[in-house]
């Protein structure tokens, strides 16, 4: 089986060949049929430049001159009258323009086919360059993000240890008196418990549950909430205003959504603790979500810390987990929500939370 090249050399050779034959075959008087074939030729002249460039197309042209003026001087000559020569040498000089013209254009077509690929291919390379780079990067964050979360975690596990530590030393003691013994042994219970309450948190934003989503009436969650936060709020003079459509609803789960809106009006009541001021949840349905504000009369966001707030052990309060915005912002996106500051300064914050609307 002829390859791609080989069967174009056919095509051509063989075409021009039969065209040569048939030229030689035919009665000289039948000067249609001559005038005919000159004018054929320029089809394997024309596949001779495009196929093999302007070598192929010049080969193939001085061929069929060759031909054309020694088939005119044998056979044609005679009848010039029919024939004559300058018509033979107007094709020859037609045959060489137009191989010359498609083999040019054929060699600019390849070369700006060549240099398209070449470029694909510096594409295609810069490329995966770049999705190295990118993954690297990526890589690179993960370990930063895991780093700051060790770092964070080990933190808030020294210190309960500390205290650990420090009671069992005076308990193993000799000289210890039962009072103390009673007293260290409560401060024993109470670090043990804070540990336990760092490594829930930890676990809690390290494998959020997974989301039950229903039909869930947000100011019903809200009503919830301030009933939980009701001696808190007492304790730090914060009052607690729901102003969350009772005829709202979106679709999320529950508890979860009860654990979010917790967290966020715990932060909002302990921003304001010694100050007084209020806690107010707001909510409207916007573009097939509904959203809900926490605000709150405190002091706002310190500045530093405003890009990094969802970060893992990021907290602007003294005694914060840090652990409470980025555990509320992964439970949101289990239930296609999401948590964000919306604003805060000198006069307030104000957290949303983004719902899929029912």
């Amino acid at each position: 089986m002829l390859n791609g090249k080989t069967a174009r050399v056919v095509v051509v050779a063989g075409s021009l060949g039969a065209i040569a034959a048939v030229h030689v075959l035919s009665d000289p008087m039948r000067h249609d049929m001559h005038s005919f074939l000159f004018k054929i030729t320029y089809v394997p002249l024309i596949l001779a430049g495009w196929w093999f460039l302007l070598r192929g197309a010049l080969v193939a042209s001085a061929v069929m001159s060759a031909f054309s003026l020694l088939h005119w001087a044998g056979q044609l000559s005679e009848h010039a009258a029919h024939h004559p020569l300058w018509s033979v040498v107007a094709d020859v000089v037609l045959y060489n323009v137009v191989a010359f013209t498609t083999g040019k254009l054929a060699e600019r077509s390849l070369r700006a086919r060549e240099r398209a690929e070449a470029g694909a291919r510096q594409l295609e390379e810069n490329a995966r360059a770049l999705l190295a780079a990118e993954e690297a990067m990526r890589r690179s964050e993960r370990l930063r993000a895991l780093g700051e979360l060790a770092a964070g975690m080990a933190h808030e596990i020294r210190n309960p240890l500390g205290g650990i530590r420090g009671a069992a030393e005076v308990l193993v003691k000799d000289g210890t008196r039962p009072e103390a013994r009673a007293e260290f042994g409560k401060l024993l219970d109470d670090e043990v418990t804070r540990l336990d309450r760092v490594v829930g948190n930890f676990l809690d934003f390290a494998r959020p549950p997974a989301a039950e989503v229903s039909l869930v009436r947000p100011a019903e969650i809200v009503d919830a909430v301030f009933l939980l936060l009701s001696s808190t709020t007492r304790a730090s003079g914060v009052a607690t205003q729901n102003s969350v459509p009772r005829d709202l609803a979106v679709r999320a789960d529950p508890a979860l959504l009860r654990q979010i809106l917790l967290n966020l009006c715990l932060n909002a009541v302990q921003a304001q603790e010694r100050l007084g001021g209020g806690v107010r949840v707001r909510g409207v349905r916007e573009d097939g979500r509904v959203l809900l504000d926490v605000e709150d009369e405190g002091p706002g966001v310190p500045a530093d810390i405003r890009d990094r707030l969802f970060d893992p052990y990021v907290t602007g309060r003294a005694g914060g987990s840090g652990l409470g915005l980025p555990i509320a912002s992964r439970i949101a996106e289990s239930m296609g929500a999401g948590v964000s500051l919306l604003r805060t300064g000198d006069s307030g914050s104000a957290f949303r939370v983004s719902l899929p609307a029912a």
